[in-house]
């Protein structure tokens, strides 16, 4: 009976060059590099939406409804919202003078990212909401952060900061209110809102073919 040799053997054989060593593997999760392009943004929204420390929620405020993350949402789609809030966080987190392992995981951002996304709807909050709350954690106005890696350490932040901007929010339409109040009655264009079988009687309609008003 033939026995089967195996010859295989790391010895070079002369005359050849030597195999190169395996390549070791890197580390799937690198580290990751805050770019150019998003800190001036950050710096840009920080200096329009903050006086020093105070925030000027009458200007975020303002923002309209169809431009703050639910509206952004229903105008490009949750894919492109979530992957743009990944980036903002992934921005964040990289700018933390924070060791890796108290930053939080690939899949806690993205979880983190999926939450900012279901609460906005809540209060509408903006993409600029998101930017400044992160620049005011970055800059120590909630206290020093030891440890990020748990994501409810920074939705507890963020409850402080939306308490805020809700209690700004009340307070100025108060104002407002009170303005309208100052002013007295305002006299009315009609005494009665006009119907628009009224409308009709009159012959004011447009005829959609000529383009003209009849009557």
């Amino acid at each position: 009976m033939i026995q089967k040799t195996n010859y295989k053997t790391n010895a070079r054989v002369p005359g050849t060059i030597a195999a190169d060593k395996p390549k070791t593997r890197r580390n799937s999760s690198r580290l990751y590099t805050s770019t150019v392009e998003y800190t001036m943004i950050a710096n840009l929204v920080t200096q329009q939406y903050q006086d020093d420390k105070t925030v000027r929620f009458d200007a975020l405020l303002g923002i309209p409804v169809e431009d703050r993350i639910p509206g952004l949402i229903e105008r490009y789609g949750n894919k492109t919202m979530y992957r743009l809030l990944v980036m903002m966080l992934k921005e964040f987190f990289a700018s933390l003078p924070l060791p890796r392992y108290k930053k939080p995981t690939e899949t806690k951002t993205s979880v983190t990212a999926c939450q900012l996304m279901l609460t906005s709807y809540e209060d509408h909050l903006a993409l600029e909401d998101v930017i400044l709350f992160l620049q005011r954690v970055k800059a120590g106005v909630y206290g020093t952060i030891k440890n990020l890696a748990d994501p409810t350490i920074l939705f507890t932040l963020l409850e402080i900061y939306r308490k805020t901007r809700h209690e700004a929010y009340a307070r100025i339409k108060e104002e407002k209110e009170a303005a309208l109040k100052a002013l007295g009655p305002v006299a009315r264009i009609a005494p009665e809102p006009t119907s628009v079988g009224e409308i009709m009687k009159q012959g004011i309609l447009i005829d959609i073919n000529n383009q003209k008003m009849s009557g």
